[in-house]
């Protein structure tokens, strides 16, 4: 309604210009609450009570059907209504402004009556949208950003129509392809490819040989009619195509091979043809790391020592260090080895148990 409002101040002042606004209704919340009408749309902005913001397009109500649609709004109210011939009025005639219903007369929303008002309100929305389109009618004049019915012109502008359900994600790089794009060489075709269909591919000249010229022997008659240096005649003018695929998001590979091989044929030169077209093959691969688990381990261990004097019962606590599992497959089995170190004393007798050397190792499995 600000483009309304600049409207109304270019007319001479014999126009009527007072809006002849009626209150429409008084809006409540239970909390606070401030509310604002403007270019179309009511916004309410709360704190507290148990309801929510609320964003509401006036075109698609009347002012009662705004009305009821309100009060089923959990914590709001309307306190008054007006129920005349008015109420049928379109919710677009209420005016721009905002309030705090915590304010006097801040829950008060008001319409205008002047006929002037709705023709100039219509008249700005006109202008309004027209401004919208003048920067739409930019991003049409681009293959990149042009759509439907505007791509279609500007393919025709180029000679490049439109494949039968063809999108214009396709459609728009393909005009860029066929004509803004350098063709006829193999360079030039996998640039369009690419450009195209976003896959990588080689387009390779070839060069094939015809069958050589029969060898001069007893069965030639010397004359004009053969060569005594036989040779093959090169053939030129083909060339093989390799392309990508996307695996996840290609589609059909029938469709996107014939999709390739008419690109590849709009933009070869004459004279030239494409000998074979493939797809280069896909290679997935899963490089699985083992899990490795380090630990320290704790074992104690608890044995009885018969010697020639009185039995003595006595525990012993070893403590394994940190080690590292590398996992190979589920279900392996890790080896550690355990040192037990006697003291050899005046209690032990020297009879081949206890070993002079200091140590018996001890070999457990996990």
């Amino acid at each position: 309604m600000k483009l309304t409002q600049k409207l109304l101040g270019y007319l001479h002042k014999v126009f009527d210009k007072d809006p002849h606004e009626f209150l429409a209704m008084r809006l409540q919340y239970q909390g606070g609450m401030t509310w604002q009408v403007a270019d179309g749309f009511l916004y309410t902005t709360v704190t507290g009570g148990p309801g929510q913001n609320l964003s509401i397009d006036l075109s698609q109500f009347t002012l009662a059907q705004l009305v009821g649609f309100l009060s089923t709004q959990s914590g709001y109210s309307v306190l008054y209504a007006d129920t005349s011939i008015l109420s049928t009025l379109q919710a677009l005639v209420l005016m721009d402004g905002s309030n705090d219903i915590s304010l006097s007369n801040g829950d008060h929303l008001y319409g205008y009556t002047n006929v002037l008002w709705s023709y100039m309100e219509s008249q700005s929305n006109e202008l309004e949208q027209a401004q919208t389109q003048i920067g739409n009618m930019l991003q049409q004049m681009s293959t990149t950003t042009a759509a439907g019915e505007w791509l279609d012109l500007l393919g025709a502008y180029y000679g490049v129509p439109r494949l039968q359900g063809e999108l214009d994600t396709s459609y728009g790089p393909r005009i860029i392809a066929e004509v803004l794009r350098p063709r006829g060489n193999n360079v030039a075709i996998e640039m369009a490819i690419q450009v195209y269909t976003g896959q990588v591919s080689t387009v390779t000249d070839v060069t094939l040989y015809g069958p050589t010229s029969p060898l001069y022997n007893g069965a030639i008659t010397r004359n004009s009619s053969h060569t005594y240096s036989a040779k093959a005649t090169p053939i030129y003018g083909l060339f093989d195509v390799q392309y990508g695929y996307d695996l996840i998001n290609g589609g059909d590979v029938s469709a996107f091979t014939q999709t390739v091989k008419d690109l590849v044929n709009r933009l070869r030169d004459a004279g030239t043809q494409m000998r074979s077209l493939s797809l280069t093959g896909s290679a997935l691969t899963d490089a699985l790391t083992p899990p490795t688990d380090a630990a320290t381990l704790g074992v104690g261990a608890a044995f009885i020592d018969t010697l020639n004097a009185a039995t003595d019962t006595f525990a012993s606590a070893a403590v394994v260090a940190p080690f590292a599992d590398a996992l190979a497959a589920p279900g392996d089995a890790e080896s550690i080895t355990i040192v037990y170190n006697y003291q050899y004393n005046s209690v032990r007798a020297y009879n081949g148990v206890i070993f002079r050397k200091g140590g018996q190792t001890v070999t457990e499995s996990l």
